[in-house]
């Protein structure tokens, strides 16, 4: 994977030449890493699985805050219903504040936005990418439950199909090639599943 880095008039680019899926994953594990570390995430992460406002004054956490379900689920939703989906030719690999920014991107983007939500709450997080031909892929994110420090389960999240919601995945005939990674710390750790 190469590098070059570029000054535009809205900020500093880098590009990146991805060659493989896996240096498609850790470009993604550096953008969530990033996202993570800036705190603009953990405050929009905060806002999104907050009680709803009632007459404009925060609603009450319950008793231990939302649950882990209601946590994913809220982040799920937010994204569906706020960042629109846009099938790129080129693929790009924004940070979470930039696409939320934009308020659309591609499923790498998405991936990032809803992995970095969920990584500054805690939970592990990771993605499965997927494809019917081994040439047209597609990846969605992926959280740990139960608890999410340890899961013992995990749900799937790709909040970029019509008709999704939390743990539906699209179907076989869309998986007969697929890696899965969990990112941690900047890093993409995968395998290749078939």
């Amino acid at each position: 994977m190469s590098q070059n880095t570029y000054k535009q008039s809205f900020g500093e680019v880098e590009t990146h030449l991805v060659n493989s899926i896996p240096d498609r994953l850790q470009l993604i594990a550096k953008q969530i890493d990033r996202s993570i570390n800036d705190p603009w995430t953990r405050a929009q992460a905060i806002q999104i699985v907050r009680p709803q406002a009632v007459g404009g004054v925060a609603g009450a956490w319950p008793d231990g805050g939302p649950s882990e379900d209601e946590q994913v689920a809220r982040v799920f939703w937010y994204t569906k219903n706020n960042i629109g989906y846009l099938n790129e030719a080129n693929d790009l690999y924004p940070t979470a504040k930039r696409t939320q920014q934009l308020g659309a991107e591609d499923c790498d983007g998405i991936t990032i936005y809803v992995c970095s939500l969920l990584g500054t709450l805690g939970f592990t997080t990771g993605a499965k990418v997927i494809s019917p031909d081994g040439s047209n892929w597609h990846i969605y994110a992926m959280a740990g439950i139960r608890p999410h420090v340890a899961p013992s389960k995990r749900i799937m999240l790709d909040p970029t199909q019509q008709g999704s919601y939390p743990g539906w995945e699209p179907g076989p005939q869309y998986q007969r090639h697929i890696y899965e990674c969990t990112f941690d710390e900047g890093k993409a750790l995968w395998k290749k599943v078939r």
